[in-house]
């Protein structure tokens, strides 16, 4: 078999696709860039206004830098309205900051008290939104910066005048000149999105070259499972995106580009699986090296030569799948060049789109939102915590801060506020305990680092402005851009930003930089012991709240494919709902990734196997949920969709899950799993995630006995009320129930073979009868009512059970039921 060697031209271009697929939609490039250019144009607007007014240019350029870097990386409104009235919000709360700090300058123990004050009210308000969140952050840096630039009450006018000249100057850069296109965003990140399937491609041609067993390979089969992790995050930023103003031409649009991406996930995840000999075949390889070097068209015409030369199927299949990758790409590019049209909304979709996650900075949320749930659930069933997420954290924040500004002035009376800073940081974008102990970590070991860098780097470039100030904003850039792939490394940057900025000053020492790492230590110490000891959000409590989230959207997933089941045709809902599966699923991975390892760094193994069954019940319902769209469920399947949300429910609401209840779902769906068509993949996807499920549902047997379940449905397939009664071999009612509002019911008899009686409650359905095995756990088939017949036939009904009931005794499923 012919392998090609790869030119000097197609190692650039999949350098390129890596940083492309490195940074979705380029957001963190373009972000960095914004920031820095915007740092840089003001410093310069600063200066000149400075030097016409005659005043030093040095407070009003680092002010002026400090507002600029704050309203170009801070502001999160999707608008520029919106924009416009944050970065307003941003200069008052940096002068009311910078106000309180004034008044209290002359007495230290008011201007101590005071820190702690503002440092509350700063995290407090947070509850309020984003913009509050940019807000607080705004008043902490006030009130840091008066006392970090030794600010005097008289300068009061003139700094409000600087701040002022930089929020104008940076509304105009960023909202006029530099704006944010939300539609060129969405185009970049699905240009990403396509970066990444390419990687995916050139992992299985990887994965095909090693043997099974050696290390390459399973370096090689980490990798696939690692990309195809971002593949789904890099689709779920997608989502987000369609979400937000301008992104798209109309609703229409966003739901076909989100169509398109989600075949594009499915098909790319099949086609990383192809089974053994399939890239035996050159043509097959061909396939995946097209991919893997972004040429579309020659994707879409090997994969057709493959269909007509081979006739093995695992080629067959590849092929498939990468047609229909081929495909969805141009799809969702039809659907970005599209213009907006007019009238109503496509039957069976909703007329709004919603996207299944907001995205932060055009970045996904981190997990706050989880945690919020867990101190304050939405389900009144569940107790709540006293205190909110933002409460808890104000008070941390406060204790911590007064214990920094007693520890840090120790150390240093002047630079005490250092320590206080790393203490308010560690609690800026954490939520758990483990995410403060780690963020306060990094801080630590990044300022080591900077401040080795630092003592090696300024004696050599001297303190001369036209050489520091390109380094600093480097050092800017390099903070900003990096900052969400290592917080380390962004206080690398920061601290060598600032030993060039004290070179600038004329106090750049070894001492001063060796002080502001103790107070660095101090500060991120003090950080992680409040974050343990006073009102903390256990990072396990947070990972089990997650997990919930993962189940209640599982279990409305399963709900609407149920429904789809019942009522065939185009469902727009399947794929919300599998969106915000993903979304969750993204929620639950964050959260417990921290408790992967323990204490000493050994692999915490119950941790990652949870995790991993996380990972393929969402993968299974996401193709469960394409696999519903357009079919027609039989009793089996809606049955089988019904008993499994009724399971992730029941372990939402804290119900015992009895083991062995996804075990007789599995032996529902075994049978129709059998046949072909769309029926049976989506029994086998169902049944896949019926035997996945266990590792997150089951509790064990201190539950009571599992009962066994139905549904009633009417003639036209919607949930009917009725009796049904169950009577054993000599005549004895052995339970007695009425349905549910969605048909549904549940007795409890021992196992055996019993007749099962149901009665409609009103006229018109006929009645329904059957020997059929029973049993704890047992999960039958739909029981689908007939509609009326001329001649009624009577059924029988054994002595006791009262009043003969008549109608057609209706076989439902039987090949599914097993009979004694």
């Amino acid at each position: 078999m012919q392998r090609t060697v790869p030119t000097a031209s197609d190692r650039l271009l999949r350098a390129r696709d890596r940083f492309v697929a490195s940074d979705p939609g380029l957001v963190r490039l373009v972000s960095a860039v914004r920031a820095v250019l915007a740092i840089a144009s003001t410093l310069g607007v600063e200066y000149l206004v400075a030097t016409t007014t005659g005043t030093p240019p040095l407070v009003p350029m680092m002010l002026g830098a400090v507002v600029a870097m704050l309203a170009s990386f801070g502001i999160f409104d999707a608008t520029r309205a919106g924009q416009a009235v944050t970065l307003c919000f941003l200069a008052l709360s940096m002068l009311a900051g910078m106000g309180v700090a004034l008044l209290v300058d002359r007495n230290r123990l008011a201007s101590l008290t005071a820190f702690v004050v503002v440092v509350f009210v700063a995290v407090w308000v947070r509850r309020f939104g984003l913009r509050y969140f940019v807000c607080g952050m705004g008043g902490f840096m006030g009130y840091f910066f008066a006392l970090f630039l030794s600010l005097r009450p008289e300068m009061l006018p003139g700094v409000a005048f600087v701040v002022a000249v930089a929020i104008v100057w940076v509304m105009l850069l960023t909202l006029v000149l530099l704006p944010i296109r939300n539609d060129r965003v969405l185009r970049r990140m699905l240009r990403s999105f396509e970066a990444r399937l390419a990687g995916l491609a050139g992992t299985v041609l990887a994965l095909d070259g090693h043997a099974p067993g050696t290390a390459e390979r399973e370096r090689a089969e980490a990798r696939l499972a690692s990309l195809l992790v971002r593949v789904n995050e890099a689709a779920l930023v997608i989502d987000g995106q369609l979400g937000t103003p301008a992104a798209v031409a109309d609703d229409d649009a966003a739901r076909i580009v989100r169509r398109a991406v989600f075949d594009a996930e499915l098909a790319v995840t099949a086609l990383t699986r192809v089974g053994p000999g399939a890239l035996d075949c050159d043509d097959a390889r061909a396939v995946l090296t097209a991919l893997h070097g972004g040429r579309w068209d020659a994707v879409r015409e090997r994969a057709g030569r493959v269909a007509d030369r081979v006739a093995a199927p695992g080629p067959r299949r590849l092929a498939v799948d990468a047609t229909v990758l081929a495909d969805a790409r141009a799809d969702w590019t039809a659907a970005l060049g599209a213009a907006p049209e007019g009238g109503p909304a496509t039957v069976g979709e909703a007329a709004a789109f919603a996207p299944a996650v907001q995205l932060f900075a055009g970045n996904l949320p981190g997990s706050a939102g989880t945690v919020t749930r867990l101190h304050r659930p939405p389900d009144p069933g569940r107790p709540a915590s006293r205190l909110s997420l933002t409460t808890r954290q104000a008070v941390q924040v406060a204790v911590a801060t007064a214990v920094a500004i007693a520890v840090g002035d120790a150390l240093s009376e002047q630079r005490y506020y250092w320590a206080v800073l790393a203490a308010f940081i560690a609690f800026t974008g954490t939520a758990t305990v483990a995410e403060t102990v780690r963020k306060a970590a990094h801080r630590i070991v990044g300022t080591m680092i900077g401040l080795v860098g630092a003592i090696a780097l300024v004696p050599v470039l001297g303190p001369d402005v036209a050489v520091v100030l390109p380094v600093i904003l480097l050092s800017i850039f390099g903070a900003l851009y990096l900052f969400r792939l290592s917080y380390a490394l962004m206080i690398f940057f920061i601290t060598l930003m600032l030993g060039e900025l004290y070179a600038l000053l004329g106090t750049f020492t070894v001492d001063l930089m060796v002080l502001r790492l103790e107070e660095t230590v101090v500060g991120g110490l003090i950080g992680c012991a409040v974050s343990v000891l006073v009102l903390p959000t256990r990072t396990r409590s947070a990972a089990e709240e997650a997990r919930r989230g993962l189940l209640d959207a599982l279990a409305e997933l399963l709900g609407t494919v149920d429904r789809a089941l019942r009522r065939p045709g185009p469902c727009e809902d399947l794929r919300a709902g599998a969106r915000a599966l993903d979304a969750a699923l993204h929620q639950t991975l964050l959260l417990g990734r921290p408790l992967t390892r323990t204490w000493l760094g050994s692999t915490h193994r119950d941790v990652v196997h949870g995790l991993t069954a996380c990972t393929a019940v969402a993968e299974h319902a996401r193709r469960l949920a394409r696999s519903a769209e357009g079919v027609s469920g039989t009793p089996a399947l809606t049955a089988g969709c019904a008993r499994l949300a009724q399971l992730t429910a029941d372990a939402v609401a804290g119900r015992p899950v009895p083991e062995g209840s996804c075990a007789a779902v599995l032996d529902l769906l075994i049978g129709p799993a059998g046949g072909t068509g769309r029926g049976a993949a989506l029994a086998r996807e169902a049944g896949l995630l019926a035997a996945e499920l266990p590792a997150l549902l089951e509790t064990g047997d201190d539950g009571p006995a599992p009962a066994t379940v139905g549904r009633v449905r009417g003639p036209d397939g919607a949930p009917a009320a009725a009796t049904v009664t169950v009577v054993d071999g000599a005549g004895r009612q052995l339970d007695r129930v009425t349905t549910g509002d969605d048909g549904g019911f549940a007795v409890r008899v021992p196992a055996g073979t019993h007749l099962l009686v149901v009665a409609p409650a009103v006229a018109g359905p006929a009645p329904f009868g059957e020997h059929v095995h029973l049993g704890p756990g047992t999960v039958l088939p739909d029981v689908v009512l007939a509609a009326p017949v001329a001649r009624p036939v009577p059924v029988p009904v054994p002595a006791g059970v009262g009043a003969p009931l008549r109608g057609p005794a209706r076989a439902v499923g039987r090949a599914c039921v097993r009979h004694a």
